[in-house]
């Protein structure tokens, strides 16, 4: 069977969108929606690619985003435009693609799709390629990644089957998680959705707050999250959690949706509140069911963790009871000069730490 491929900056929304609804695994990120919102908010370059068989019908698709200003965006004013003046840091991303609609065909329609990413990633002058392959799929063969100089790095993340009676999914839980449930409960935590923006400024103070308290610093853009509102949440794609407790926000979810698909896609908890994040997620799941959601992603935990932070992020999707599925993190260096140097002047220590001679 022959195949045409077609890249453009643009597309008719939707008819991209409701392409991907076809297929049970496509997911918000693939979404036109996803590409706008940082289009808008960094000025990332979309670009679409779609393969089509000889009956034009659309059996691939893969939406990128070409990443420059966002990359320098934590960087000191100096860094910055000494970067920029070189033109470093371009990079290209896309996140839970490709989306392939021929089973039958889908190694030639992946290969055409990723030598369609580097014919992309050539005449933007990107530096590097990262990519993540949707859980929801089966998953590619590895080797034609391998084959084509992509690094592979083995991801797993928790679905829970919202297909089932509040009940059934209860009862699903392991039992500490369902005593945890039942304690939460007892306590005075208010579950509501985000109503105005200011609740998206409140989300930022409280991930602030608990970097702090790690040791770390936050970046934050109001501009960023000001978009998330108007373009994400406006639009249907997306809504904000929280859990209050008197009135004060305690506890936070951000939860992207599309195409039956829901996606923990950022969270914050107090630490001072050791219950709000079960009442939260429990709540926030009821809430996903009783939407007509078919899934709920918590968004991906390293499969091997090793501190303790991510012993805990593990143990806590896990203890929700979520089927594993396992996916792949995908990375490319095509000109490791310019990324090595774009990559040091970001975090010159973690250049030094990875690849500086010992004495």
């Amino acid at each position: 069977m022959s195949f045409n491929v077609k890249i453009s900056s643009i597309v008719d929304e939707d008819h991209w969108n409701n392409e991907l609804k076809k297929n049970t695994s496509s997911t918000i990120y693939q979404n036109t929606i996803w590409q706008k919102l940082y289009h808008k908010s960094f000025n990332s370059k979309p670009v679409f690619i779609t393969v089509t068989n000889q009956f034009g019908n659309v059996v691939g698709q893969l939406a990128c985003l070409i990443h420059k200003n966002m990359l320098w965006r934590e960087s000191h004013i100096l860094i910055r435009t000494i970067g920029n003046k070189l033109e470093l840091g371009t990079q290209l991303w896309w996140y839970h693609g490709p989306i392939i609609h021929d089973d039958a065909n889908s190694n030639e329609i992946l290969s055409i799709i990723l030598s369609s990413v580097d014919e992309i990633a050539q005449k933007n002058n990107v530096e590097l390629i990262r990519g993540i392959s949707p859980p929801l799929a089966s998953q590619f063969p590895s080797e034609i990644f391998q084959n084509l100089d992509y690094t592979l790095d083995p991801k797993l993340t928790f679905v829970i089957d919202l297909n089932q009676n509040l009940d059934e999914l209860y009862n699903s839980l392991k039992k500490d998680t369902r005593y945890y449930i039942r304690k939460s409960e007892k306590e005075d935590y208010e579950f509501e959705l985000a109503k105005e923006m200011n609740d998206m400024v409140n989300f930022q103070d409280l991930k602030s707050d608990t970097k702090k308290l790690e040791g770390k610093k936050h970046f934050r853009s109001t501009h960023f999250w000001e978009n998330h509102w108007k373009i994400m949440q406006n639009n249907g794609y997306e809504e904000l959690m929280l859990a209050k407790l008197n009135g004060k926000i305690e506890g936070t979810i951000l939860t992207l949706f599309f195409n039956g698909n829901s996606i923990q896609h950022a969270l914050s908890n107090s630490p001072d509140r050791d219950l709000v994040g079960t009442f939260l997620t429990w709540n926030t799941l009821k809430w996903a069911q009783k939407m007509n959601f078919q899934t709920f992603d918590f968004a991906g935990v390293d499969p091997n963790p090793k501190s303790k932070k991510e012993k805990g992020i593990f143990f806590y999707a896990e203890k929700f009871g979520g089927k594993k599925h396992h996916y792949f993190s995908y990375t490319k260096i095509i000109d490791k000069k310019k990324y090595l140097l774009s990559a040091g002047l970001r975090n010159p220590k973690k250049i030094i730490d990875k690849y500086g001679t010992k004495k």
